[in-house]
């Protein structure tokens, strides 16, 4: 285990919280193994709802940690799999799975949104894709936002780097409620006990859901993960990388 995770079970409700605030719960390579765990490990704990949230007043999640990914192949090579380790959990998952997100929701921290079943946003939440600022088409949020969006809509949002607030995020479907940011927490526990109450009907609704037929996240990731090396490797990322400064 490792500290920028935190995990605790509360009966059949699995609490997990990223746990990086100095760096708004950026997502390196060990949290990012030990939230696949913690996800695809629930059912056998006895656990019946996940709930996911992110440490600090700054956000629920700023994404991947750039800095280590910076670091050359390698390190990109291994942050890209724990990655996809992450969505495979998140989109196979056997038991819901609940996003609570607040300020800086960026990258990464979109797809651990997009991949859940439901997802409690403050007023004060910013969703936002950057990775187009160093050059990188986010392929593995684009197979996330095509959970919910369709291909061409995804493309346009992510090409653009486009930023948006609640209200946007709301409308484009990445949220399931807008929460006020003052008393956030506390609004978003008794939201989170009402769907506890009544899991049979939200297991109802997701098997409808997965009647769909779609290619599973395994299937899409591994499509995607040649593009995306291929890109991480250009010239203008690594121009473009150098000239980022990584605090958050």
């Amino acid at each position: 285990m490792t500290d920028t995770l935190l995990v605790r079970d509360d009966g059949d409700l699995r609490r997990i919280t990223l746990n990086r605030p100095a760096k708004i719960n950026a997502l390196d390579t060990a949290t990012l193994l030990v939230l696949a765990e913690a996800v695809g490990g629930a059912p056998a704990a006895g656990i019946a709802l996940v709930a996911i949230d992110g440490a600090g007043p700054r956000g629920f999640c700023a994404g991947g940690d750039v800095a280590e990914m910076s670091r050359g192949a390698e390190a990109f090579a291994a942050q890209e799999e724990a990655l996809r380790a992450v969505m495979q959990a998140l989109h196979g998952s056997a038991v819901p799975v609940i996003s609570v997100v607040h300020g800086r929701t960026l990258g990464a921290g979109c797809i651990v949104a997009c991949l859940s079943d439901l997802v409690l946003g403050a007023d004060d939440v910013q969703f936002g894709f950057p990775e187009m600022r160093f050059g990188l088409y986010p392929a593995f949020v684009h197979a996330a936002l095509t959970e919910r969006l369709p291909a061409a809509l995804a493309f346009q949002i992510l090409a653009g780097g486009r930023m948006m607030d609640a209200a946007q995020a709301y409308g484009f479907g990445f949220l399931t409620e807008i929460l006020p940011a003052d008393g956030f927490a506390e609004a978003a526990e008794a939201r989170i006990a009402w769907y506890r109450d009544r899991l049979d009907a939200l297991a109802a609704g997701r098997r409808i859901l997965r009647m769909e037929d779609r290619p599973s996240m395994a299937e899409k990731t591994a499509r995607l993960a040649p593009l995306l090396a291929e890109n991480h490797a250009a010239p203008s990322v690594r121009r473009l990388l150098s000239g980022l400064s990584f605090a958050r």
